[in-house]
């Protein structure tokens, strides 16, 4: 891209973000084995009387425990079930009312990426009394603070527990997002006990999500020394913890570590923002059915080496925090290992040449303005790398 186009980039990346208090909220975080039995104190010690418990089917057996604690503990509680088909405006808009209908003054989200990123939206609307969801979409729109959020992941990985930001769709599929240091929740519990069961899967998918976010947090322009110092710890603790727990559900310690690089990845990004993998994953979703995460895993790789020599020195860098000898090429080789032992996929299921077109633009528009990647791409280019990480129609599914 051209000097004075790139230039016109990162003035606009700066204005955005210029205003803004850079590191997100502080979190008080509840951790260690059996961490979830210590909710009513939490709430307590927040003088929280009556929160709303939020939760899918697949997390009974941590809702009871939670209701466990809340009942010897001596505090009410209302709940309200979690679909689990994505955090919708529609969805949200409902548990809000169910919120206020209950007279709750808190959250209480058991689960994981979209369990969370409902509450934190509807916690947005319930602080705004009033105001539409759409009003509060972009970066900094929240004009009160939401209303109080525990967080219980059961999945971690994806770093959305401690992210500055949460993603929904309208009623028409179209994705939106709300980015606020606001958003992140309060409290935080880390329960290990709570991965044991976590379907191979969603542990290999929520990982990929979450060290796309800490190497992109690490590269960000954005980032100053203690955003880069978090980032690599976090991507350091993911590859001590991501293998063992995929492979036999990891000791607790291991399952530990997972929670903390997910809580360290979203810290990271928050402060720093992310890059071109995540835009064009996000817009590959917009336009196809291609699973965010599958996304992640493919273009991670692809598009640390497209940076090459404007990227080299920190991916080394980084490289050599994460204890990996050979520097960036050596880094890029990890990770594609990696996403082979976990499961995941190194190419994507072909899409039709349009719509990558329109994933391509829709990805470099939102790079242009919030993400100050190493370089500036076009459009045309977007959509080039999106055409390379898809299979050859021949090659076998």
């Amino acid at each position: 891209m051209g000097i004075l186009t790139t230039a016109g980039c990162r003035i606009r990346q700066a204005v955005l973000r210029a205003g803004r208090a850079r590191r997100p909220e502080r979190q008080t975080v509840e951790e260690g084995t059996g961490a979830v039995f210590s909710a009513a104190q939490l709430l307590r010690q927040n003088r929280l009387k009556k929160p709303m418990i939020v939760s899918a089917p697949a997390d009974a057996p941590v809702r009871e425990r939670v209701v466990h604690a809340l009942t010897e503990g001596n505090l009410p509680w209302a709940s309200w079930e979690y679909a689990g088909d994505g955090p919708t405006e529609e969805a949200a808009e409902e548990l809000r009312l169910a919120w206020a209908k209950e007279a709750c003054d808190s959250f209480l989200v058991i689960g994981g990426a979209g369990a969370l990123d409902l509450v934190k939206i509807a916690a947005a609307l319930a602080g705004e009394r009033g105001r539409a969801l759409m009003s509060l979409v972009g970066v900094g729109k929240l004009r009160r603070r939401p209303a109080p959020v525990v967080a219980v992941p059961t999945a971690a990985g994806s770093g959305v527990e401690s992210l500055a930001w949460a993603a929904f769709a309208d009623r028409s599929g179209q994705s939106f997002v709300i980015e606020d240091r606001a958003l992140v929740p309060p409290f935080l519990i880390q329960d290990p006990e709570l991965l044991a069961d976590v379907p191979r899967p969603v542990l290999a998918g929520e990982a990929a999500d979450g060290i796309c976010l800490a190497v992109e947090a690490y590269l960000s322009g954005f980032a100053d020394d203690g955003a880069r110092a978090t980032a690599a710890d976090a991507l350091r603790a993911y590859l001590s913890g991501l293998e063992p727990c995929w492979n036999t559900g990891g000791t607790p310690a291991e399952r530990s570590a997972l929670m903390t690089a997910s809580r360290l990845a979203g810290e990271a990004a928050s402060q720093a923002g992310t890059g071109y993998a995540r835009m064009l994953a996000r817009g590959l979703c917009r336009v196809s059915d291609v699973r965010f995460s599958d996304a992640c895993a493919v273009l991670l790789p692809l598009v640390m080496e497209k940076y090459g020599k404007d990227a080299r020195p920190r991916l080394d860098a980084l490289a050599g925090l994460a204890g990996i000898e050979g520097g960036a090429p050596a880094l890029i080789g990890r990770l594609r290992q990696l996403w082979f032992r976990i499961g995941l996929p190194d190419r994507l299921s072909p899409v039709e040449d349009g719509l990558l077109k329109e994933a391509g633009e829709l990805a470099a528009a939102a790079a242009d303005r919030r993400c100050a990647c190493p370089v500036v791409w076009t459009a045309a280019e977007c959509g080039a790398l999106l055409r390379s990480a898809m299979r050859n129609t021949t090659e076998s599914e």
